[in-house]
């Protein structure tokens, strides 16, 4: 394995320190114990409940179906039993709840809010349904919204991100200034270990990583204070290894990529300095928040981030000038606040669930847990402390490497691949309140243009 920082891992699992459990926990269902067996056992549990349900089993045993569906990511299928139940004449609030949680990973923000308002009008004290709204409030940029739930409800929930939200206090997020046409090319820096933009943070130019693993703009520590941006909310984060430190949310008036500027920009403060790629500081880092806000697309063939203004016709016009380059189009779901979720394979093995994220830097490009190495039947490697491995939490991080005879993102199939075992603990794999088989990550991706496509909810690979 070569040097490098594990940022995706930073950004990524430092979600859900981020978040749990107030958010991963809120917006999912509560774990059956430890449920550490791989997905194999979980496969026979949902054999099992078919079964059942073929033998007449009632409403319950149809949700507990639903529910094991969905734990294994089969989302689609999970909607399709879940949806009768909904027609009930007294639905169950956890079958609504269910639904709601899919409609929102499949990007149907409108369906999942109605939802969780009927569950909240049927228990108002369901703190699990005010944070599904507060997270459908954050993606579809509508910070306001979170002042109008009861202010006991916003006590149960314990979310420092809905703090920030609040702090906005009306004024909307990410507004949007072109220089001129509504298309802006950013030049990478470099391109590996991991792709380096110039941005301007306030007026302040720093590099910074582009990582779809990372949620907002995530902003140095040092650079913060020197700018005098005010913490409004904080919390300590879990990131890669299970390491732990603080992290802040605040807000910043201006962010510049190019030819764009957005202002009334949420931010995450952390300690970015310590991942340098090569002689370049690193300053901050742009999450999925930033990129959510565009049809944007990471083009590591010619290294450069194009931002296109997020319109159908962005999206129409951006196929047709791809034309026969155009390799696939993948859905995607989005959990919590960023996390990118596709299905893909590994050795063959497919049905897995990956976590998209572009921050892992360094040799491997796949990284898993104990679970899917013995699901696939990889034997799971010695775990080494390694200092010059570094996430959020710190350097110091145990892991290992493995071979990978295929790797796969929907149909794009690589061969020969290496892998890391480490960074993700044992309670990452079902920490999303479904299965998340591995992560896919820069070594895979730099060999397409990849555009992330939010409207339609799908990625597009082309060569």
């Amino acid at each position: 394995m070569q040097s490098g920082t594990l940022v995706g891992l930073v950004c990524g699992l430092a979600a859900l320190g981020l978040v749990v459990p107030a958010a991963y926990a809120g917006d999912a269902p509560d774990p059956p114990g430890e449920r550490l067996e791989h997905r194999g056992d979980h496969m026979e549990s949902i054999a099992e409940a078919r079964e059942a349900c073929a033998e007449g089993a009632g409403v319950d045993g149809r949700l507990t179906y639903a529910q094991l569906l969905y734990e294994a990511g089969d989302f689609e299928r999970a909607r399709d039993e879940v949806t009768p139940l909904l027609h009930e004449p007294e639905p169950a609030v956890n079958a609504v709840m269910l639904a709601a949680r899919v409609a929102y990973l499949t990007g149907d923000y409108t369906r999942a809010e109605r939802l969780f308002e009927d569950a909240l009008s049927r228990d108002p004290e369901n703190a699990r349904a005010a944070t599904g709204l507060v997270l459908i409030y954050y993606q579809t940029n509508r910070y306001e919204r979170c002042a109008g739930l009861p202010q006991e409800l916003r006590q149960k929930i314990r979310l420092p991100l809905m703090d920030m939200m609040i702090a906005f206090e009306g004024e909307r997020p990410y507004g949007m200034k072109w220089s001129g046409e509504p298309r802006t090319d950013v030049p990478f820096l470099a391109a590996d270990p991991l792709p380096v933009v110039s941005v301007e943070v306030e007026g302040h130019r720093i590099n910074a990583i582009i990582d779809t693993g990372g949620d907002t703009f995530i902003l140095d520590t040092e650079v913060a204070d020197s700018l005098g941006v005010e913490i409004i909310a904080s919390m300590m984060g879990m990131f890669a290894g299970g390491k732990q430190a603080e992290v802040g949310f605040a807000r910043a008036d201006s962010l510049a990529l190019g030819g764009v500027t957005l202002h009334s920009v949420p931010i995450a403060v952390l300690p970015t300095k310590q991942f340098r790629m090569g002689d370049r500081e690193i300053g901050g880092i742009v999450g999925t928040g930033v990129l959510r806000q565009f049809l944007a697309t990471l083009d590591y063939p010619n290294e450069r981030l194009v931002l296109r203004d997020p319109t159908a016709e962005s999206g129409a016009a951006l196929r047709r000038d791809l034309g026969a380059r155009l390799l696939q189009e993948i859905p995607f779901y989005l959990q919590s606040t960023h996390f990118l979720m596709a299905k893909g394979s590994l050795n063959g093995r497919d049905g897995l669930l990956f976590h998209v994220d572009s921050g892992l830097a360094g040799e491997p490009a796949f990284s898993a847990t104990r679970q899917t190495l013995e699901y696939v039947g990889i034997r799971v490697p010695e775990a080494v402390v390694r200092d010059d491995v570094v996430g959020g939490g710190g350097g110091g991080l145990a892991v290992g490497t493995f071979a990978i005879d295929q790797l796969g993102l929907g149909r794009l199939i690589q061969s020969d691949l290496i892998g890391s075992y480490g960074a993700m603990p044992p309670e990452s794999y079902r920490r999303l309140g479904f299965i998340q088989d591995g992560l896919v990550s820069h070594n895979f991706l730099r060999e397409y243009a990849l555009t992330i496509d939010f409207s339609t909810v799908t990625m597009v690979f082309a060569r």
